[in-house]
Parts: C-alpha cells; sequence; structure tokens
C-alpha cells in the first residue's frame, strides 16, 4: 500500500484501527491507544499530528534511517509509517518496580 493512502486512512476514524493492525506491530498500537488517550484526542488525529511532527522536526539522521527502513521492506509504506509512529510515540514506562536499579548505599 502506497504511504499516502496509509496516512489518509489515519484520518478516517472508521477504518483507523485497520490501519494501524495492518502494520503487524500490537506493543506500538498499544503505546498509540494509550498516548492518545493521555492527550485525550481521538486515535487517528493522534496518529496523524504524530507522522506530521515527524516530518517537521526529522533530522538528515532520522530521514536516512527511515530510508533504511523503507528500502528492506515487502511493504514500505507500511515500514515507513511503523517507524515513524514508534520514533514519535513515547516508549512505555515500566509498571513494576521490578525494573528499578537497587542501589545498595541507599539501603
Amino acid at each position: 500500500m502506497l504511504l499516502g493512502a496509509i496516512i489518509a486512512n489515519l484520518a478516517d476514524e472508521a477504518s483507523i484501527l485497520q490501519t494501524l493492525a495492518s502494520l503487524d506491530d500490537l506493543v506500538l498500537l498499544a503505546r498509540l491507544r494509550e498516548a492518545a488517550a493521555e492527550a485525550s484526542e481521538p486515535l487517528g488525529s493522534f496518529a496523524s499530528a504524530a507522522v506530521g511532527s515527524f516530518v517537521a522536526r526529522a533530522d538528515d539522521t532520522a530521514w536516512l534511517s527511515l530510508m533504511a527502513v523503507t528500502s528492506k521492506a515487502d511493504d514500505p509504506g507500511k515500514a515507513c509509517l511503523r517507524y515513524i509512529l514508534g520514533s514519535e510515540i513515547p516508549a512505555a514506562k515500566p509498571s513494576c518496580s521490578c525494573h528499578q536499579v537497587h542501589d545498595p548505599e541507599r539501603t
């Protein structure tokens, strides 16, 4: 699918879940849903804004990385959207204390 068609689908709230699910990245979809909910925005609007943010702020390194990812992909449009959204959506924070480093000096 062409990137333009994929991005256009982000504006259609009826097909947004299908479009994002077609990226085959459930972790990214969950991160998008969480970030959109925190921003009190519809999922499609949030994803479209993330793409716009990448386009506006990406430096040469980000564009080169994007080109490398898409050149190796079977579906460059989906790979492009997956890369852009993955780079624009904040990584999930650990939900438990098991990820904290133990500091013997503090105990």
